[in-house]
C-alpha cells in the first residue's frame, strides 16, 4: 500500500447512490475528496496521500484502495468530477465558443506541456466555458478508477450563483491560497472581472497580489469583502484583516453536516470539492 490516509471523516447516514455527489481535487502530494447529496448534505470528505507520478497501475491501486478503505464506491453517484489546479486556463462566452478550437484558445496564450492534456467544462451561472490544461496520465487514470467522470478547473468551482450573488452592488475577492501558487477570482456588481493564478512561494506574496488586485480595480476605499479558503492559519487570517474590512473564510456551497465530528473539520480547506 504506498497511500496514506491523512483524515477522514464519514456519516453513518443511509443515502441512495443516485443521490450522491463524489468531487475529487487533485494536491501536490494526493487528492482530497467529499461525497455530498443532491440535498446539499454533506456525508463524507476526507484527503489522501500519494504520488500521483507513479506509474498508472500503482495509482490505480492507490485510487481504488482508499475508495474501498473509505467505503466509497466507485460508481452509480448522480454526478462525479475531477477538479484539478492549473494555472493554464482561459473563459470562452458559450455563444464564440468553437470546440474545434478548444486547442487553439489555449496556445495563444501559452505553451502546452507535452504531457498535458486540453480539456473543457461549462458554467451555466456566467454562460461560458473555461479551457485548461492538465497532466493526461493522472486524469486518464482517475477516468478509469471513476467512470463517468467529469473533469473541472479549480476556478470553475468558485464562479457560482453565491459567489455571484454575494458580490450584488459590491466586489468580493474569492483568495484560494495553495503550496506554490494561488487563484484569485474578483467579482464585481454580479460579474466576474479576473479570474487568475499566481506563483506564491510565501504568503507575503499571497497579501501583496490581494492588495494589488484591489487597487488595480480601484477597490481599496470601495466596498470590497474578501473570502479566503486553502492553506490558510490563524496568524494569516488575521494579516488579511488588518488590510481589507471585511473577511470570512470561504467553505464552498452551504451544507448541511450529518455527523456532528464534521464541525471540527476545517471546511475552508477543502472548498474546491464543496
Amino acid at each position: 500500500m504506498s497511500y496514506k490516509i491523512n483524515s477522514f471523516s464519514i456519516s453513518e447516514k443511509a443515502v441512495g447512490s443516485y443521490e450522491k455527489k463524489l468531487s475529487i481535487c487533485l494536491m501536490t502530494n494526493g487528492f482530497s475528496f467529499s461525497v455530498t447529496t443532491v440535498h446539499d448534505e454533506l456525508l463524507a470528505i476526507g484527503e489522501v496521500g500519494c504520488n500521483l507520478n507513479a506509474p498508472m497501475p500503482v495509482l490505480l491501486s492507490d485510487i481504488k484502495g482508499a475508495m474501498d478503505q473509505c467505503k466509497i464506491s466507485s460508481i452509480g453517484f448522480h454526478d462525479v468530477e475531477l477538479v484539478v489546479n492549473t494555472h493554464q486556463f482561459v473563459w470562452i462566452p458559450q455563444h464564440l465558443y468553437d470546440i474545434t478550437q478548444r486547442r487553439a484558445y489555449l496556445e495563444a496564450l501559452c505553451t502546452i506541456d507535452a504531457s498535458c492534456g486540453v480539456y473543457d467544462s461549462y458554467n451555466e451561472t456566467i454562460k461560458s466555458t473555461i479551457v485548461f490544461s492538465a497532466e493526461s496520465s493522472v486524469v486518464s487514470t482517475f477516468m478509469v478508477a471513476l467512470p463517468g467522470l467529469a473533469v473541472r478547473c479549480q476556478h470553475e468551482k468558485f464562479v457560482n450563483n453565491d459567489t455571484i450573488a454575494a458580490s450584488d452592488l459590491k466586489s468580493l475577492m474569492i483568495v484560494n491560497a495553495r503550496e506554490g501558487e494561488s487563484d484569485f477570482c474578483l467579482f464585481c456588481n454580479k460579474k466576474l472581472q479576473i479570474s487568475n493564478t499566481y506563483t506564491c512561494s510565501n504568503f507575503d506574496e499571497v497579501m501583496f497580489h490581494s492588495l494589488n488586485l484591489s487597487k488595480q480595480f480601484h477597490l481599496d476605499d470601495a466596498e470590497m469583502a474578501v473570502a479566503i479558503c486553502g492553506n490558510v492559519d490563524e496568524g494569516q487570517y488575521a494579516m488579511f484583516c488588518k488590510f481589507f474590512p471585511q473577511v470570512a473564510l470561504y467553505m464552498g456551497r452551504s451544507l448541511t453536516l450529518t455527523n456532528p465530528d464534521m464541525q471540527h473539520v476545517r471546511l475552508y480547506r477543502y472548498a474546491t470539492v464543496l
